[in-house]
């Protein structure tokens, strides 16, 4: 098998990605932030910078909903308390080295 790209082919992309959420879909990211044990700075910092990117501001708040519902419905987490820690710390290591820190 070869694999060949056709460079002449022109694709339009009509629908951006998640296009149609539907109303209960909109708080998971949030809760995917509290399930992966990111924390309440680091789902704000990157729920604010998701919602920067997608031009909707209001993102910002259903992603926080979203964490807090995950987070006093005690909903167990992907991680160990240990690789949340190790995540914690990697990311904001991530976030601080792109602020030249």
């Amino acid at each position: 098998w070869k694999v060949k790209t056709d460079q002449s082919l022109i694709v339009k992309h009509l629908k951006p990605t998640g296009a149609n959420y539907n109303k209960s879909a909109r708080y998971k990211q949030g809760e995917a932030f509290y399930s992966l044990g990111y924390g309440f700075w680091i789902t704000a910092i990157a729920s604010a910078k998701l919602s920067i990117l997608k031009k909707k501001p209001l993102l910002f708040l259903d992603y926080m909903i979203g964490f807090w519902k995950g987070k006093l419905s005690k909903k167990p987490l992907l991680v160990t308390e240990v690789q949340a820690i190790f995540i914690r710390k990697h990311r904001i290591s991530k976030m601080m080295s792109k602020f030249g820190f």
